[in-house]
């Protein structure tokens, strides 16, 4: 969960708190107070918020996760009174933080919402992304690779690229180097399939052992070399409860973005401020979001 969003909603919750006098002496309201902390009061649903918003008290403290969730709260109401007898409550910056804090929940209770919508999975869909993943699943490795940075003069990036890529022995790869005089560090690890980046494990997978993957960076060379591979292939029944949480993460992202693409289409935007650097079209209409960047922002 985003930082952010879990300060961002503790601000709420305990705004929730402050200054306000204890409920009525009845059953029922005593029962959704756990706290009363001078004039103010923790309410049990705000202890539940706080928990809800931050699962790892509860994975470190068990059965103590709500009593140490209450002495946060009470803690944080003190403080909340004392900035409130400070006057601290109507500082610009305070006022201006309170805002941000309470628009950030409010379009993140949206975005859930949104993504609430989304559909799990049917059988089709699993075994399609099981069939279209086999580095993944059916033909799934452990990988012992070597890591290699090496500093390359810029016009030569792409002839080392070639080179390193053609080569089919670490012994020959560091030979090379070394010939080279190329300023390098190394490291040998080894990785499951999963642990590996996404987006480079295809490549990776079609590699022999003594084979290298090179990686362009500014001046250097990002190389990883295939020393010894194991099989372990996972069978569809077992990858079926990771691949549904993989597709749902995916759908709810999409539907986060697809639904703020189509808030910005249906908006009228204008810039008023203009941005360092930028011309007087900075206060034209904002056209609609592009699909990348919707998704950049909806996962942030």
């Amino acid at each position: 969960m985003n930082k952010t969003w879990v300060c961002a909603a503790a601000v709420l919750v305990l705004l929730g708190g402050c200054d306000k006098k204890p409920a009525a002496s009845s059953a029922a309201g005593e029962s959704q107070v756990a706290a009363l902390v001078n004039n103010g009061e923790i309410s049990v649903h705000q202890v539940e918020t706080l928990l809800r918003l931050q699962p790892a008290l509860g994975a470190r403290f068990g059965e103590q996760a709500s009593p140490r969730a209450l002495d946060n709260l009470i803690e944080q109401e003190l403080a909340a009174q004392a900035a409130i007898q400070a006057g601290l409550d109507t500082n610009p910056q305070t006022l201006q933080a309170l805002a941000l804090a309470r628009r950030e929940v409010l379009a993140r209770v949206y975005q859930d919402q949104l993504a609430d919508k989304v559909a799990l999975p049917d059988t089709a869909a699993v075994e399609r992304y099981y069939d279209e993943h086999p580095e993944l699943f059916s033909q799934r490795r452990q990988y012992l690779l070597e890591e290699t940075v090496v500093q390359v003069p810029g016009a030569e990036a792409d002839a080392w690229q070639s080179k390193v890529q053609s080569m089919g022995s670490v012994e020959e790869l560091q030979a090379w180097f070394v010939q080279q005089k190329a300023a390098r560090k190394s490291r040998r690890f080894a990785q499951w399939a999963e642990g590996l980046p996404l987006d480079l494990l295809p490549s990776l997978a079609k590699l022999k052992p003594g084979q290298s993957l090179a990686l362009r960076r500014p001046d250097s060379l990002y190389v990883l070399t295939v020393l010894k591979t194991e099989e372990s292939p996972v069978l569809l029944g077992q990858a079926t409860p990771a691949i549904q949480a993989a597709l749902m993460s995916q759908r709810r992202q999409e539907a986060v973005r697809d639904g703020m693409t189509r808030l910005r289409e249906q908006a009228k935007i204008t810039r008023l401020m203009p941005l360092p650097g930028a011309s007087s079209a900075a206060s034209a209409p904002l056209p609609p979001a592009s699909a990348d960047s919707a998704a950049a922002s909806a996962a942030r």
